[in-house]
Order: structure tokens, then C-alpha cells, then sequence
């Protein structure tokens, strides 16, 4: 039997597709509706699954460049300092326990928002115009990266104007 999560997951979509949905009182439509967000989600997870490393080393090393950013502009302190230092030091590991990413992000995240509370402490007003340039645009970035994931569940209006996730990637030309 092959127990690797992009041959079991359509498996487990197609199923509730086929027999599950089917059965469900037409009565029942909230029912029918987030069965199928399930399958759909299923689904997105069965064709992005192969890319979830490189999503979150993607993620990692551009939320270390963006903690880097607000450091040089706030001045961080020892803590945040740290923290970013051990999540650049988890993203240049080689053979890295994907666990360990996702981690090192996780713990990146609190440093970043423990700079911005620094940056925004200060009261000047130039340094959170700054502060707040930074976060527009890593945030556009991440909001990209997850419009895209998700494309497939046919929630964009124009689907062409979001790139795939692998080209985002640099996983396909």
C-alpha cells in the first residue's frame, strides 16, 4: 500500500466526492458546501504538497531578510537579535529537520513583532512610516504566495493575474 500523502490525499478527495457528497440531503447545503472546501483543500494539499519545503524555507528566508530590515531600522535589541540570528542559522542548515523551519519561523515571527512594538515605542513618526513600508511589503509577498496556494479552489476572479506557486518558487520557469 502507498502511504505517501500525494497518492493517499486524492484517494481520500475522490472518495468524498464520489460517495460521501452524493448521499448528503440536498437539504443540507452548508453541510455540502464545506465538504467540498475539504475536498478542495485535500486536493491543493495533494498538488502542493511536494512544494511545502521549499514554501517555508521561501518564507523563512525572506522573513529573515525582513527581520533584518526592521532590525537596521529600529535598532533591535539582544533578544530580537537572536532571534533572528537562529532562524538565519536554521535556514543555512543543511539537511534541516522540515519541523525545524517551520519552528525557526514561528520563532522569527515573535522577534519581528517584538521589533516592530521597539519601532513603534519610540514615537517617531519617520521610523513607523518606515516600519510600516517594511511590513506592506513583505506582507504583499506572503499574500502572493498564499493567493497562490489556494488558486486552485477558484477563489481569484483572475486567476492569470496570480502567478502559480512553483514560478513564485523559482520551481519552474
Amino acid at each position: 500500500m502507498e502511504l505517501r500523502p500525494e497518492y493517499l490525499l486524492p484517494v481520500i478527495a475522490k472518495t468524498l466526492q464520489d460517495v460521501v457528497l452524493p448521499v448528503l440531503d440536498s437539504h443540507q447545503q452548508v453541510a455540502q458546501e464545506q465538504l467540498k472546501l475539504a475536498i478542495g483543500f485535500l486536493n491543493i494539499m495533494a498538488q502542493n504538497g511536494p512544494m511545502q519545503f521549499a514554501f517555508d524555507v521561501d518564507e523563512l528566508r525572506r522573513l529573515t531578510n525582513h527581520a533584518d530590515a526592521l532590525a537596521q531600522a529600529v535598532g533591535g535589541n539582544d533578544a530580537s537579535n537572536s532571534a533572528i540570528a537562529a532562524a538565519k542559522a536554521a535556514g543555512n542548515a543543511v539537511g534541516i529537520d522540515p519541523a525545524e523551519i517551520v519552528a525557526a519561523t514561528r520563532q522569527l515571527r515573535l522577534g519581528v513583532c517584538d521589533l516592530i512594538d521597539q519601532g513603534h515605542a519610540k514615537g517617531d513618526k519617520t521610523l513607523d512610516a518606515t516600519i510600516a513600508s517594511l511590513v506592506n511589503d513583505f506582507s504583499q509577498i506572503q499574500l502572493n504566495r498564499e493567493r497562490a496556494w489556494v488558486l486552485p479552489m477558484g477563489f481569484e476572479n483572475g486567476q492569470d493575474a496570480v502567478p502559480s506557486i512553483a514560478n513564485q518558487l523559482g520551481l519552474q520557469s
